[in-house]
């Protein structure tokens, strides 16, 4: 059968069918289903390589596969790195950048051609870090946010990239000079506030709302900020004076907070009452965690329905030959060298990778990519009956695993994770490859759904995992998690998120 006939539609490199392959394309994406329409994609480059529409599609479900390898090819043979396309220009250079490979060339192109793209401008930057050139990027940036005070998403990586250069003091530097110019500006101030808060700057946060409050007035914004504040820093009484001022939750990040103040407070039934209704409104995956606190409290029955069933916890000991171990440590280390501490990032005392490791298209990492997907598989397999009720187990389980993020940890003496949870993933995991030898007790273990230390709640963690190289633990993602601390030496882990299946 000639393979036009096979995909009937694009036998004809009309205006029409090429239509019908890109809406095909932009369903397959939406529905998680790309390997549908991949193939017929692929068949139109090979006699139109060129054909930007197509070749973006075809990029973009590459990417989603995570197979940047394949779309960086793509976008090569049809000339994206060197097209007057800004869009398609910008995506060659996300791409590359995604895979490892170079790209603040590509990434400059972006930019020349389309210079109000503020994502492409921001792409460059990162592109810049993992380059190893973080300070030019810093300052680069310093320099344009000086003409262009009041670019938000700009101060937000200026702070990042400080924290990530171990210059986490020198953070909002960028947007407390704007605020001394623009003082009226009030998303400058409610970017600043929330940056410190990320930044567990809580007094500081405490200072500048009252400084915005008496510039501005006191909006709802600056008095919801002047609470989370407060609460933070033991003020709790004046916090839900505010919050009871402030009348019902408007927001799921409002409702979080008065819940995240009633369970400091003492009061779980109150903390259960308020999340109740958001656990079936969209977002809920906010709030899984915290029913999972206030139901162990209240002693309710569904504690143990939402975190205590047989098989939502896996602890799998791979082989280190099948992962490359040794490979796969001296490549990350390498990475580490240029990684820091994100802003507002569990790690303590070390440093995370930045970008999706999974995408990365270095030999070591596709090698531990195919024993992280087979574990996953594994782990799905042997979980508890379908529940429609169930944030963990009412998601089908038929489709091949997607990371919704990756990254490597490296934590040194003395390092650890704070407790958190992953709202953004399905199921959880970390993959430990170096741990220091001669560990005692608890040391350097893995607690899971122990509550996290600023709540005050001593819950204990329903397990504890003994970290050895090759040893994986996969849990739900709205599990609270987090470490102990280690005295000396190197525990240098995988971790990742598994997206929702569509």
């Amino acid at each position: 059968m000639h393979r036009a006939d096979r995909h009937p539609f694009v036998t004809r490199h009309d205006a029409s069918a090429r239509n019908v392959l890109a809406d095909a394309a932009r369903a397959a994406l939406e529905r998680g289903e790309e390997r549908a329409v991949l193939d017929q994609l692929a068949t139109w480059l090979e006699t139109d390589p060129a054909d930007e529409l197509i070749l973006h599609w075809y990029a973009l479900l590459c990417r989603a596969l995570d197979e940047h390898e394949q779309a960086g090819a793509a976008l090569r043979r049809g000339g994206a790195e060197t097209t007057g396309n800004p869009g398609l220009a910008h995506l060659a250079a996300r791409i590359a950048l995604e895979a490892g490979l170079p790209a603040v060339g590509l990434f400059e192109r972006a930019v020349a051609l389309a210079p109000a793209d503020s994502d492409a401008r921001l792409g460059l930057y990162s592109a810049m870090f993992a380059a190893g050139d973080g300070a030019q990027a810093r300052s680069e940036l310093a320099r344009v946010l000086a003409a262009s005070p009041a670019w938000e998403a700009g101060h937000r990586q200026y702070a990042q990239l400080s924290a990530m250069l171990g210059l986490g003091d020198e953070a909002l530097d960028t947007i407390e000079r704007a605020l001394k110019i623009h003082a009226s500006a009030a998303v400058l101030h409610t970017t600043a506030i929330d940056l410190m808060i990320g930044a567990e700057r809580f007094a500081d946060a405490l200072e500048l709302a009252g400084c915005a409050g008496t510039a501005l007035g006191d909006s709802p914004d600056l008095l919801f900020y002047r609470a989370i504040a407060l609460d933070e820093i033991g003020r709790s009484a004046e916090a839900g004076a505010i919050y009871s001022g402030l009348g019902p939750a408007r927001s799921p990040g409002h409702a979080i907070r008065v819940i995240r103040h009633l369970l400091r407070t003492g009061q779980p039934q109150g903390a259960a009452a308020e999340l109740e209704p958001w656990l079936t409104r969209p977002g809920a995956e906010n709030f899984w965690p915290l029913a999972a606190l206030a139901w162990r409290l209240t002693g309710d029955e569904r504690a143990d329905w939402l975190e205590a069933q047989p098989g939502m916890v896996s602890v799998i000991d791979l082989s280190p030959n099948d992962l490359g171990l040794d490979a796969l440590c001296a490549y990350l280390r390498n990475r580490h060298a240029v990684s820091g501490r994100f802003l507002d990032q569990s790690v303590r005392g070390g440093s995370q990778t930045d970008g999706p490791l999974m995408a990365l298209i270095d030999p070591a990492i596709r090698r531990v990519r195919r024993c992280l997907v087979a574990a996953v598989e594994s782990h799905v397999s042997r979980l508890p009956p379908p529940d429609p009720r169930h944030p963990l187990l009412a998601q089908r389980r038929d489709r091949t695993p997607r990371f919704a993020g990756s990254w490597s940890v490296r934590l040194d003496g003395a390092g650890f994770h704070a407790s958190h949870h992953h709202p953004q993933g399905w199921i959880s995991a970390a993959l430990y490859l170096a741990v220091p030898e001669g560990l005692q007790g608890e040391a350097g273990q893995l607690a899971l759904g122990e509550s996290p230390a600023d709540l005050g709640l001593n819950l204990p963690p329903h397990a504890m995992v003994n970290p050895r190289p090759g040893r994986i633990a996969l849990f739900p993602s709205y599990m609270w998690h987090g470490t102990r601390p280690f005295g000396a030496g190197e525990r240098m882990t995988i971790a990742f998120d598994i997206a929702r299946p569509c």
